[in-house]
């Protein structure tokens, strides 16, 4: 069995995604449960603690996750690297009530789906 080699931009989106995953679960690991509001201007509540921390970390094992299908070129790679994209985005929206350096969240979402998107549909037949 051959296996296609890997496009650049897969490459290009799943290095993204590596690197946006490993920063979450590092600050979640820095962070703790109850200390992720050391990482924000404003105070936040125990429980608001806890969701971020859960979501940093839920956000990263998946983000690697699914940079992995994508650069092992699994059918699901690209479907859950647009899922993770889309979390991450509707994370960050809610973020955003929160700091809003939580837009800098949106930058590999959109950047990831932008491109496979726009790949997809280059490679598919008219």
């Amino acid at each position: 069995m051959v296996r296609e080699k890997v496009s650049r931009m897969a490459i290009f989106v799943g290095f993204l995604w590596v690197l946006q995953s490993a920063g979450r679960i590092a600050f979640a690991a820095i962070g703790s449960p109850l200390g992720m509001g050391q990482f924000l201007d404003v105070p936040i509540s125990s429980a608001t603690s806890i969701v971020l921390f859960v979501m940093f970390l839920l956000l990263g094992v998946f983000g690697l996750i699914a940079a992995f299908g994508l650069l092992t070129r699994r059918k699901w790679g690209f479907w859950s690297i647009m899922l993770v994209s889309v979390a991450t985005i509707a994370f960050d929206t809610w973020g955003l009530a929160i700091q809003s350096t939580a837009a800098i969240g949106f930058i590999i979402p959109i950047i990831s789906i932008l491109t496979l998107l726009f790949k997809n549909r280059s490679c598919s037949p008219p």
